[in-house]
């Protein structure tokens, strides 16, 4: 959606522009809680298009891929929340102990936790753009998480990077909460995206790449 001309500026704003109205189509349709995974997805859907150079219309993009996605994606919610609450339940019952295992419990748990959230971080990204079956994508979800090194820790990161400026700045709440509501989900699915796509496919990453710079050099070459 181009609200303004063309121009490095211009571009900045209607990516902006465009990231907000995506957070809040993002946050309209979260509310039910249980739309979260068709949320997701249909955020990644729009944001993917944008680490192409693609210009998909927000409204209609978002609202196709969450209705494509609904079914699939809100059983993997569903699977993933009840593993998340499984997990949490074995932390808190896990510090009510008094035994010396205590902490080579904990330990492995938090293992599993970080192997829980890289999963996560993935599988709703892959389940819009591969649109695969829920065992496939959970299962390629996985695989690229493991073998994403470094780039999985900083997709984990970003995502919890909310819960983390709340932590460390208790007193901020309310500005960071109203950041996250203006623009947060979407502008940080966009950062995720633009290593995302290159993960899923990076010859097409590669060519949507070189097409734009073709098109910047066409367009400088103009003025």
């Amino acid at each position: 959606m181009k609200v303004l001309q063309e121009g490095v500026l211009a571009d900045f704003l209607n990516r902006f522009i465009d990231l907000i109205l995506l957070n809040v189509l993002w946050l309209v349709c979260s509310l039910p809680v249980f739309t979260l995974g068709a949320s997701a997805c249909a955020l990644y859907e729009v944001t993917m298009r944008y680490a192409l150079h693609e210009d998909p219309a927000v409204v209609r993009t978002f609202f196709r891929a969450f209705k494509r996605c609904f079914k699939k994606a809100t059983a993997v919610f569903l699977i993933f929340a009840g593993a998340g609450l499984f997990l949490a339940l074995d932390l808190w019952c896990v510090f009510q102990w008094e035994v010396r295992i205590r902490f080579l419990i904990v330990v492995v748990i938090l293992a599993v936790c970080y192997f829980y959230l890289a999963v996560l971080s993935h599988v709703f990204p892959v389940l819009t753009y591969f649109d695969e079956r829920i065992r496939e994508s959970i299962r390629k979800a996985f695989v690229l998480s493991m073998s994403n090194g470094i780039f999985t820790v900083f997709i984990m990161v970003i995502n919890l990077l909310p819960v983390f400026l709340i932590f460390l700045f208790p007193y901020y709440f309310g500005q960071i909460l109203f950041f996250y509501f203006i623009m947060g989900a979407g502008g940080i699915a966009f950062l995720c995206s633009l290593h995302l796509v290159r993960l899923f496919d990076p010859e097409r990453a590669e060519e949507a790449d070189r097409l734009e710079e073709e098109q910047s050099h066409m367009r400088k070459a103009e003025k």
